[in-house]
């Protein structure tokens, strides 16, 4: 039996401080804001967001104040590139990110960092090795 494929996955961060949060991805991890939801319904500049999807490429992350699920959550993200990884790994440390570990070379087959967010959730940011 032939079971459906799923289109895409937007993992769910539970962050403390939206607010605080959406300007630590937009400003530091590069990410865009797509759009920002509050308690009343579609944002508006008067209200207090408790739910975003920010973007970066064709990856979504959906990022939830103090709810669904607790901060600390792991995330991979991947580029195409060892390149891009450089890229990447060099605007982190400009925007003084916090990287956890910087990349490097694992028997899987993978070149990889780790990076934090504000709330302790973490980005396992890789490619393949060529």
């Amino acid at each position: 039996m032939n079971k459906p494929g799923f289109s895409w996955l937007t993992p769910v961060l539970c962050v403390n401080d939206l607010p605080k949060s959406l300007e630590h991805y937009e400003h530091v991890l590069g990410f865009d804001v797509s759009w920002k939801w509050s308690e009343h319904g579609e944002f508006n500049e008067a209200d207090h967001p408790t739910f975003a999807c920010v973007c970066r490429g064709e990856s979504s992350i959906f990022l939830c104040e103090n709810g669904q699920g607790s901060p600390g959550a792991w995330v991979c993200l991947n580029v195409c590139s060892l390149d891009e990884l450089h890229q990447v790994f060099i605007e982190y440390k400009n925007a003084s990110a916090n990287i956890v570990e910087e990349p490097q070379d694992y028997s899987w087959g993978m070149r990889e960092m780790l990076v934090k967010d504000l709330d302790g959730n973490t980005f396992r940011i890789g490619c393949q090795l060529q």
